[in-house]
This record gives C-alpha cells, structure tokens and sequence, in this order.
C-alpha cells in the first residue's frame, strides 16, 4: 500500500500529539515507550520509525506544548486586541488548572521533568519559551521592550506556578483561591 506524500509527517504529528498528552498525564518516568505507542495508537516499532528515543520524544513533546502556546496566546492577542491577557489569565487559571492533566498546559506540567533533562531538551524548550516570551511581550502595552520582557517572564511564572499551587490543593475553594489571587496579581504586574 502506498500513503500519500505527507503520510509520515501527519502521522508523527498524530504521534507527537498523543506522546505529549502520555507525558503530561503520566510523567516521563511515569511512562515508557510502550505506554507511549499505545497512547498513540501505534505499536513499539512505529513509536522508532518517527522517534530515536523516549528521550528525543519527550524533547519534541515538550517543545511543541511551548509551541502549541505561543501559538494560542498570538491568537487570542489577535482576537481579542487589548483585553488578550485577562482572558487568557482567566482561561489559564480555570480551564488549565482543572482539567485531565493528560489536557493541561506543558509549560506547567513538563517544566519540571525538562529540568531533569538533558543539555540538548534544555537549550530547545529554553528557545521556546524565549520565543514565547517574546509573543507576550509584544502584546503588552507598558514599557520598553526589555520592561515588557520582564513583566512577560513574571506573568508566565505567576500562571505556571498558580496552576500548579491549584492544582496540588485538595479542597477546590482553597485552589479557586489560588487562581483568583495570581489573575489579580498578573493584571497588576502586567
């Protein structure tokens, strides 16, 4: 059978997709390649045909999470013009911070499994964030570029770290809590 001439790349999209989504849920020691494939709906040996490793996966996993939000927060600036980041701060802190962790956002879930990483997984997802950095700078108003910078390195920190906050509380009060306080604070420094 013959596939069509974009056949690898969409299926390792489709790969790449549902690898992020087993690290997210799981963890990277959490999983292996076998759950990995499995999440994807692909065998073992399919898993090698588009990934060298478990660890050039979760590179590319972990990359395309910062990608995937790079690209939602230029849409969200391009839809909603001046009101973009208290939207986006209260979708962060809600939708974000309550769903399948399988769902949530790689900035705050895969974070702590890069720092664990390699050289190599650091120096790409570091590229991405700067890169991200970069996207909500240029939808900030305030200040000169490298304020703007500054205070887009705070609001990512204060919304990664408030969904994890959230997340590790058991009472959903005290974690509404936790969200309500970082929008506030984000709207403040921003």
């Amino acid at each position: 059978m013959r596939y069509g001439p974009n056949h690898k790349e969409t299926a390792r999209a489709k790969i790449l997709q549902a690898v992020g989504r087993g690290f997210r849920g799981q963890g990277y020691g959490g999983i292996g390649v076998d759950g990995l494939a499995k999440e994807a709906g692909v065998t073992s040996g399919a898993f090698y045909g588009h990934f060298s490793s478990k660890a050039e996966a979760f590179q590319a996993a972990a990359v395309a999470g910062l990608v995937e939000l790079q690209e939602a927060v230029a849409a969200l600036r391009m839809t909603e013009g001046e009101k973009w980041l208290p939207r986006f701060a209260e979708f962060y802190l809600s939708a974000k911070r309550t769903c399948d962790l399988k769902d949530s956002c790689a900035l705050q879930v895969l974070t702590p499994e890069v720092a664990r990483a390699g050289a190599e997984t650091k120096k790409a997802y570091e590229q991405e964030m700067v890169r991200l950095v970069e996207v909500i700078a240029e939808g900030l108003s305030h200040g000169n570029i490298t304020a703007r910078r500054k205070t887009a390195w705070a609001v990512l920190s204060l919304l990664s770290g408030g969904v994890t906050l959230a997340r590790a509380t058991h009472d959903p009060k005290v974690g509404a809590q936790i969200a309500s306080s970082v929008v506030a604070s984000v709207l403040s420094v921003a």
